[in-house]
């Protein structure tokens, strides 16, 4: 990928206004970016980071924070990515954990404090009173359950009956009357019963009434009349029964007058009581009463012996057999009278007997009677049952008995209170426990947070750091402690005495220096990032303005970066790189030097993007008469100022841009200025852009006065000595000496 497309529609204030008037802007794989403060130089790299991040690995430096994190308690730095947010992480964080652990200290004093009332104290109070109740209250349930267990006559409780079947049964308890105690016991004692149902044929009392009404209605008329009876009833009868007495037979004597009956006496009488008439009555007499004798057969032979049915139902059963009895007697007295009439009928063929007028009775009923006799039947099929019942119940009974002797409603509200007490206490303490539990592991926690926000000892990046710090500054980075703290503090040997400096003894641009080569150190490590993948690096003002004594360390590292020699740093063939600054003379150094144009004829403009943001607006600038002139006396104040610092590499950059821009403006041919002198091509040569390493590599020995001798004497020799001292800003008089 050549080009970066970045999308700048995406970015709107939470009020809907657009930060940025182009809808895109192209990137370069090396762009250059001047923008005031507030322009939106961190709103852009947060952009590129947005819509780039997935398939890119997107490095930003947006300054110290990002990168140097400062711990005032030890006065030293860590350095790693986000270090400045870590560290305030871990300040926020020591916070935390000192609150939570007077938040602990406070719990630990509420639970047991042994100079207070405290929860561990009213818990084992609560416990101790609930205990003492409950103790009562098991002896109560063993000796119960022993009493229970011990009762007969009859025999409530199963033999293996103990505490905790009585427990169980506590709320079983209920009081019985005296009555249902009674029955209940019976049906312990009760035996099989075997009452059976009675089956009964419907009689027609109404018609037996009427049959006998009509048979004492009807009379046998005398077709042959005996005189001497005189029609008298008592005389036939008379006469009927001496004729049934008496044999038939000659000279037998008559009983009552002692005279021979004679045998025309007995033909006589034979034929008066043997009409087809009196035969046919005394017929229908027989039968009547037969019927009338079987009817009563058919009642005496029910039993009329009292049922015994089982307690439950024996009272109902005796006012049901009650009720039969007296029907019964009805009905065996309305049979007597039947027979009477008929026996009186019998001894009257020949007059009508007068008729019986009482009302018949009613049949018997022996559905109700039935139906309780299946009743009984099946509960004498679940008799086993009702024997278990009965026994629980008279226990229940027993059970609510010694309940109420033990007052065991008192005693259990007691219990209740105690145990609500307990518990209240119990909950307290628990919360108490449970909060000091979530506030320990809430400091473990926050151990772990603060272990894992803690820097690790960067040893070969510092060591890299030093390299490039010695020669440059008279300090090096080192060890706070120990290296396995992770942070570090500045080494500075002062004749022969190693004095060391903490992070608040340091420098704005000392600590950006750090922070900026530590930054530059990890573009190298891909490992741990994003290896393979092409890389996004941002500046994001990686120099402010108390940078200066550091500012051409930093100009000079961002050359080397983006030089290209470093392509596990950065690769100009796939990565891109963007600086962006506010420093007008960051911005001009920055870049490539001049206005050279290679083989092709190709600028910087040409290989790389500069733009300057205005008004929300990306200016892209393409030749230098559209970007920012170099300031020609600002070059030479900052030679002056890394001469009096010592920076000799620096220093030769700086003269190679005077030395570039004196051409440039005088028209001389540079093999005339440098006279083919090779001492100063070999310091000098403002076409070649890689002379600051060739020259590092090298033993380059000679201090910055030297340098500044040298460099005034290359203007000397081209009769430009006065221009030199006009710009120069240094100390005139150790030049000429």
């Amino acid at each position: 990928m050549d080009e970066l497309k970045v999308d700048l529609s995406k970015q709107k204030f939470s009020d809907g206004i657009q930060l940025f008037q182009n809808s895109e802007v192209s990137l370069k794989h090396k762009n250059f970016i001047f923008a005031r403060n507030g322009s939106g130089k961190s709103t852009f790299g947060s952009l590129i980071k947005s819509q780039y991040s997935e398939n890119f690995d997107v490095r930003v430096y947006s300054g110290i924070d990002s990168v140097l994190g400062e711990n005032e308690k030890l006065n030293a730095f860590a350095l790693a990515v986000n270090a400045g947010k870590n560290e305030a992480a871990i300040k926020q964080k020591e916070t935390e954990l000192q609150n939570k652990k007077a938040i602990l200290d406070t719990v630990k004093r509420e639970i047991d404090d042994t100079n207070k009332q405290n929860l561990k104290t009213k818990l084992d109070s609560a416990t101790s009173e609930k205990n003492q109740i409950a103790q009562s209250i098991e002896k109560f349930c063993t000796d119960s359950a022993a009493i229970i267990k011990k009762t007969t006559n009859p025999q409530i409780s199963k033999t293996t009956y103990y505490k905790n079947d009585f427990k169980k049964e506590i709320s079983k308890a209920k009081k019985l009357q005296k009555n249902d105690i009674g029955r209940l016991m019976d049906t312990l004692e009760s035996q099989k019963s075997t009452v059976s149902s009675i089956s009964w044929v419907r009689v027609n009392f109404l018609g037996f009434l009427k049959s006998t009404n009509e048979i004492l209605a009807s009379k046998v008329e005398e077709k042959r009349r005996i005189k001497r009876f005189h029609g008298d009833q008592r005389r036939i009868n008379f006469a009927e029964e001496g004729l049934n007495l008496h044999r038939h037979e000659a000279d037998e004597i008559c009983a009552f007058c002692g005279n021979v009956i004679k045998e025309e006496t007995f033909q006589e009488l034979e034929a008066y009581f043997s009409a087809d008439e009196v035969t046919t009555l005394k017929k229908r007499i027989s039968v009547g009463k037969d019927k009338v004798k079987q009817l009563e057969t058919r009642v005496n032979s029910i039993d009329w012996n009292q049922p015994q049915f089982f307690p439950e139902f024996q009272q109902d059963a005796e006012k049901i057999w009650e009720k039969l009895l007296s029907q019964r007697d009805l009905i065996i007295k309305f049979c007597a009278n039947l027979m009477t009439s008929l026996d009186e009928k019998e001894k009257n063929l020949f007059v009508v007997q007068p008729i019986l007028k009482e009302t018949p009775p009613e049949d018997f009923d022996f559905s109700e009677y039935n139906k309780l006799v299946e009743i009984n039947r099946k509960y004498d099929t679940e008799l086993d049952a009702k024997k278990h019942d009965a026994q629980n119940q008279l226990r229940y009974n027993k059970i609510q008995e010694l309940l109420d002797k033990f007052k065991y409603d008192v005693v259990d509200t007691q219990m209740k209170d105690a145990i609500t007490a307990k518990d209240t206490v119990q909950s307290a303490f628990d919360s108490k426990v449970t909060q000091k539990e979530k506030i320990m592991a809430d400091i473990q926690e926050l151990y772990d947070e603060i272990d894992k926000l803690r820097p690790k000892a960067e040893t070969q990046a510092v060591e890299h750091i030093n390299t490039r710090l010695r020669g440059v500054v008279p300090w090096q980075l080192t060890y706070s402690e120990d290296e396995e703290t992770g942070y570090y503090r500045v080494s500075q040997t002062v004749n022969g005495v190693v004095t060391y400096r903490g992070v608040k003894d340091l420098s704005t641009g000392e600590k950006n220096v750090i922070a900026l080569l530590y930054f530059l150190e990890k573009l190298g490590d891909t490992a741990s990032k994003r290896p393979r993948i092409p890389k996004i690096i941002i500046f994001d003002d990686p120099m402010n303005s108390n940078d200066s004594d550091m500012q051409y360390l930093i100009i000079t590292e961002l050359h080397r970066l983006y030089s290209g020699n470093q392509r596990e740093r950065f690769d100009n063939q796939k990565d891109f790189l963007v600086i962006m600054t506010h420093n007008i003379h960051f911005y001009i150094n920055v870049p490539p030097y001049g206005g050279y144009k290679d083989s092709l004829g190709k600028t910087k403009y040409d290989k790389c993007d500069f733009y300057h943001i205005r008004l929300g607006k990306f200016l892209r600038i393409t030749n230098e008469k559209q970007d920012m002139q170099t300031n020609y006396d600002a070059l030479w104040m900052e030679l002056a100022d890394l001469a009096e610092h010592e920076y000799t590499n620096s220093m030769l950059n700086s003269m190679r841009r005077i030395i570039e821009t004196y051409i440039e403006f005088t028209g001389i041919k540079k093999e005339d200025f440098y006279q083919n002198n090779e001492q100063y091509l070999k310091l000098f040569n403002v076409n070649s852009h890689t002379a600051i390493d060739s020259c590092s590599a090298q033993a380059f020995t000679k201090n910055a006065s030297e340098l500044v001798k040298i460099f005034y004497k290359i203007f000397a020799d081209n009769h430009a000595e006065e221009h030199f001292m006009a710009h120069w800003r240094g100390d005139s008089e150790a030049i000429k000496n």
